[in-house]
């Protein structure tokens, strides 16, 4: 009786996202949308090509997660991304599919076990925090610097906070004895419908957070090298943002296109079909640009992570969908070991 109860919240849901997709690009203009999306031309190319850079450092970073022997080749690393991305695409809600499709395909179809899940939530949380740091840093420097106004300085203001408390998080995990995400497991898992259907595991999600703060602590070099990936990712981020509003001709900066970036990345964490779309035109609007410019780029974005996880099908066709098969392997590292330093 839940499950259907589930299925018909989860049915209305898509159709007044759908809706409200349709209700917007009328309101917006076809015309104009269509004009947009046809501006970007061979330029489309350009912005998968920034967005599989961007996927191909957190490969590399994530590869420095997982136990040196045996580790999959990147290609096949690479491919799991990019099906993740085309799961959290297909299905509209980004990162919250995306990421624990990755993880499972890490684990199950990489051959890696439990470190793979490991290694899979390791990176994702400094990946997550590298991002909340430059959240924590742009919208700072934007608050004490510009003229921020009505939503946008309340919109400012979130981020900062959020991003902050999210830091200190992570440096709660890393710095105390206490298993903080095995005791939100526990919260989570005796809610009445949420933890029936999530199934959580506290003692396994306590083992994989105490891999991970042991694998952040141990190997500080390694970690460095991480660290420095996950930046340059972001970096790689703001320049398909800056390319991809350059190619729909609107002059925009470098330095303009990070703070657009930083704006709209909560949009794009979990999305939803029709409210993710009217989030980026109702940003856009507050950051005095056509909310046509917004509705298009979210289009752009969606479009790019389809064609992410056709690449990844393709690489799978090319390749045979070979993995490293290290769960077959007789012998597994310990899971401390989660870090390492070899390349």
């Amino acid at each position: 009786m839940l499950r259907r109860h589930a299925d018909v919240v989860r049915a209305a849901a898509l159709l007044v996202g759908f809706l409200l997709l349709a209700v917007l690009f009328v309101r917006l203009g076809p015309a104009r949308i269509l004009s947009l999306l046809r501006s970007l031309g061979w330029n489309f190319l350009v912005v998968v090509a920034l967005f599989a850079a961007h996927e191909l450092l957190r490969t590399l970073a994530i590869r420095h997660w997982l136990p040196s022997d045996p580790r999959p080749p990147v290609t096949a690393l690479v491919r799991i991304r990019l099906l993740g991305e085309g799961a959290g695409a297909l299905t509209r809600t980004g990162s919250l599919t995306a990421e624990p499709v990755r993880a499972w395909l890490l684990a199950n179809r990489g051959g890696q076990g439990a470190p793979g899940y490991s290694a899979a939530a390791g990176e994702l949380m400094t990946n997550s925090a590298t991002s909340a740091a430059l959240n924590v840093v742009v919208a700072g420097w934007a608050l004490l610097t510009a003229d921020l106004q009505g939503p946008l300085l309340v919109l400012a203001h979130v981020i900062l906070w959020a991003s902050l408390v999210y830091v200190g998080v992570v440096v709660g995990i890393l710095a105390s004895r206490v298993s903080i995400l095995g005791a939100s497991a526990r919260v989570v898992g005796k809610l009445p419908l949420v933890g029936r259907r999530l199934r959580i595991d506290p003692a396994k999600v306590g083992e994989m957070e105490r891999a991970v703060r042991s694998a952040l602590t141990e190997r500080p070099t390694a970690l460095a090298y991480i660290l420095l990936l996950e930046i340059s990712a972001q970096a790689v981020l703001v320049c398909e943002m800056y390319w991809a509003i350059r190619s729909m001709g609107v002059a925009v900066s470098l330095p303009s296109a990070l703070f657009f970036e930083v704006m709209t990345r909560a949009l794009t964490v979990v999305e939803f079909v029709g409210a993710t779309e009217v989030g980026f035109a109702v940003v856009f609007t507050w950051l005095g640009m056509p909310a046509a410019i917004g509705f298009t780029l979210s289009l752009i974005k969606t479009l790019r992570s389809l064609t992410a996880g056709g690449i990844g099908v393709g690489i799978g066709v090319f390749t045979g969908g070979s993995c490293s098969n290290a769960a077959s392997s007789p012998t597994r590292p310990p899971v401390k070991t989660v870090l390492d330093s070899a390349g």
